[in-house]
Parts: structure tokens; C-alpha cells; sequence
């Protein structure tokens, strides 16, 4: 048993047979944290190849057993190279039938017990074959793998998984020249280049097994990104439908305080403007006509306001038929001079007939924010007690009016400080 163990092919052989193993307790650790079907056929295929070697050493050690233990050597392998392949297609993005396996496994193992009688239980005859077979295997698993490289030629693990495959088939291919001539000649096999081809295929077996995990978990990275993207993205969607006002698409108080907390949070320094406006006679309006054209009213002040703002102003809906605006880094009469061009807009023809009044105070901090909101609340109430309506409606003017604020529920235009 001791000169067994001294012997470097059999070491080799012990070797692979726990690389394989510890690999395939890899891929299964992985597999109940990253739940993918290549992890799960990788699972099973370095397991065979484990318990492939398993059987050869057995072979080695007992070389009476050969009857038993190649043919299961041969069965092992190529159960390893069909859950090899089959986890590359799955990154490959390849269908893949489940009812593959059930078909293929008799032929594989009557392949396996027949051969071994055919060519016979010679180490160099067994192991041309099986170079053959497994340099097919590796090398179809490295096309199987050319759809993912093609969409993501940069990824470590898929690169990694590639150059390991085809150094595999390639060495696999190398050994059929030379146990070939063997056969062919019965020269002596050159031990010294086996023993090193065989740890090369060993290192290169192991650089496989972990390119796949590492591969796995990019993908996983991958996948979270995307998720967090779209979370990102659902969160700002209904972050910015909870902040609009449905009706007008101006924001609404909510969005006003959140702008405080902001200021706030961020310690930032702001002066500028408070602006009270009220759409005058909307009551009126509604009662006389229906909400259908008050609704077009105020769809029509806010687009107006808006027009009129700059990127940085921000307006509110406050209310029934108030608005807001904060108008930043500007004083009380650059702001009344554009609120003055409101009215005269709104007089000109269109869907409804309004007019609004304002009122506008300025502030020199946030502090004095909240104060200058309600004084420019108490100035635009004192305007409108000071002018008189300008805009009336009669009965007949009903159907018609009502009918062209069908086409005017919907917002036109995007909000102030959009852009």
C-alpha cells in the first residue's frame, strides 16, 4: 500500500480525484446561495469526474478489478463531460432538455462496459480513448460557451473558463498522438511528460472549476445591478407621481415640504421669492359650468405659470385654486413684472376665459420662508379685494365651452424647473 502511494501517477490520480471533489462542494455551496442550473449540473459533473477517478484508483491499486472499475472510470467521465456541457449551454444561453440525459445514459454505459472487451484493459488503449472523448467534451463545452462570450467578451470568469477549456482540449489532444504510437509501436510511454501533461490538465481542471463560480457570482452582481437599477428607477417613478398634483402636474404641498427638509438637510443658503396666485372665480365656474371647465382653468394657469418661470423656480398646487411658486435668487419686482404678464396671456383665446391675482413677498432665508408664504398669501387676498372679475360666462356659452375643455384635462407642459 506504501509503494502505492509512492507512486507519482497514482498521487496524481488521488489529487484530481479531491480537486473534483472539493470543486463540485464548490459549486454546491455556491448553488444554495446563487440558485443557477449550470451550478447544479456542475455540482453533479465534477462529482463523476471524482468518483471516475475514484474508480481508477481502485484499478491502480487492485489491477484485477479492471473489468469493474474501467468501465466505471469511462461511465464517470463521460456523465462529467454531459453536466459540464449542459451547465456552458445554460450561460450560453442553449435550450437544454431534461430528457437528454434519460436517452443517453444506457448508450454511454453499454459504451462503457463494451469498449474495455473490445480494445482491451490496457492503461494506454482505455486512456485514448478517453483523451478523445474528453478532448470532445472540452471542446464542445468551449463552443457551447461562445454565445455568452459574444455578449460579454470582458468577464473575467467567462475568460478564464474559455482559456482553461481550450488548454484542456488541446493537452487531451496531444495525448492521442503519443499513446497512438504506443499501440502502434509498443515503445515505452514517455513517463516524464505524461507526469507533467497530467498535473498541467490537473491545474487546468481546477482554473475550470473556479472560472465557473466566479462566473456565476459576476452573473449574480449582474442581475442585482439590474434589479437595483429598476428599484432605482420604480422608486423615482412613484417618488415623482407622489410629488405631482394629477391634475395640473405642478407639484404639491408634499414636494413642497420635502424641498424644506432638503434645504435643510443640506444646510443650503436660499433667498428669493414667495408667490401666492389664485385663480379668481373658480367657484363660480364649477357651479355655473362644471368641474369639466374649472378643471381647464386650472390646467391653463398652471401652464401659463410655467411659461412663464425659470429652470430654478419650483410651483406648487396649494390648494383648490391656489398656487405657489419659489421663485429663488430674485427680488419682488423682477417677479411682479413677469406675474404681470399672466392675465394678459390668459385673456387670449382658448378653451376658458380666466384671470388670476397674485401676491409676492421675498425672503432672505429659509427661516424667513414659512413668514413670507403667508404674507404672500394675505397680499394676493388683498388684491383680489381690490379688483373686480373681469371674466363672466352666461348659459349659453355652456355646451360649447364645455366641449372644448374636454380636450384640456391633461397637462401640456412640463413643470416649473424642469427644464
Amino acid at each position: 500500500m506504501i509503494a502505492l502511494f509512492e507512486n507519482v501517477q497514482v498521487l496524481a490520480l488521488l489529487i484530481q480525484a479531491m480537486g473534483a471533489a472539493l470543486i463540485g462542494l464548490l459549486c454546491l455551496m455556491l448553488n444554495r446561495v446563487v440558485r443557477h442550473p449550470a451550478l447544479s449540473a456542475w455540482v453533479r459533473g465534477w462529482v463523476s469526474l471524482g468518483g471516475a477517478l475514484i474508480a481508477l484508483l481502485i484499478e491502480q491499486a487492485i489491477p484485477g478489478s479492471a473489468a469493474a472499475t474501467l468501465p466505471l472510470y469511462m461511465f464517470g467521465e463521460y456523465l462529467f463531460g454531459y453536466w459540464i456541457i449542459e451547465g456552458c449551454a445554460h450561460f450560453g444561453g442553449r435550450r437544454w432538455s431534461s430528457r437528454w440525459l434519460p436517452r443517453l445514459i444506457t448508450p454511454l454505459a453499454a459504451f462503457s462496459i463494451a469498449m474495455p472487451q473490445l480494445i482491451g484493459y490496457g492503461f494506454a488503449a482505455v486512456f485514448t480513448l478517453q483523451s478523445l472523448a474528453l478532448a470532445f467534451i472540452f471542446g464542445t463545452a468551449l463552443i457551447a460557451l461562445a454565445p455568452a462570450a459574444r455578449r460579454d467578451p470582458s468577464s473575467p470568469g467567462l475568460l478564464t473558463m474559455r482559456v482553461a477549456l481550450l488548454l484542456l482540449t488541446l493537452i487531451f489532444l496531444g495525448y492521442l498522438p503519443i499513446f497512438i504510437a504506443n499501440l502502434l509501436s509498443n515503445a515505452a510511454l514517455p513517463m516524464t511528460l505524461l507526469k507533467l501533461s497530467s498535473a498541467t490538465h490537473l491545474v487546468f481542471e481546477f482554473v475550470l472549476g473556479f472560472g465557473g463560480a466566479v462566473l456565476v457570482l459576476e452573473q449574480s452582481h449582474q442581475g442585482l445591478a439590474v434589479r437595483n437599477d429598476t428599484l432605482t428607477a420604480d422608486n423615482a417613478r412613484f417618488r415623482g407621481q407622489a410629488e405631482r398634483d394629477a391634475l395640473t402636474n405642478a407639484y404639491n404641498r408634499h414636494a413642497f415640504f420635502q424641498l424644506l427638509d432638503a434645504f435643510r438637510v443640506g444646510d443650503t443658503a436660499i433667498r428669493g421669492c414667495a408667490v401666492m396666485i389664485d385663480v379668481d372665480g373658480l367657484k363660480q365656474l364649477n357651479d355655473g359650468f362644471g368641474h369639466v371647465l374649472g378643471d381647464a382653468a386650472l390646467i391653463r394657469v398652471a401652464n401659463a405659470i410655467q411659461q412663464l418661470a425659470r429652470d430654478d423656480d419650483r410651483l406648487f398646487r396649494w390648494g383648490g385654486d391656489e398656487f405657489m411658486l419659489i421663485a429663488l435668487n430674485q427680488d419682488a419686482a423682477a417677479v411682479a413684472v413677469q406675474l404681470d404678464q399672466l392675465n394678459p396671456s390668459l385673456a387670449a383665446p382658448g378653451s376658458v376665459t380666466v384671470q388670476v391675482s397674485y401676491g409676492v413677498v421675498e425672503f432672505g432665508t429659509l427661516g424667513e420662508l414659512s413668514d413670507a408664504v403667508r404674507r404672500a398669501d394675505l397680499s394676493m387676498y388683498a388684491r383680489k379685494r381690490e379688483r373686480r372679475p373681469t371674466t363672466r360666462w352666461n348659459q349659453s356659452e355652456r355646451l360649447e365651452r364645455s366641449d372644448l375643455a374636454m380636450a384640456a384635462v391633461e397637462p401640456e407642459s412640463e413643470p416649473a424647473g424642469q427644464g
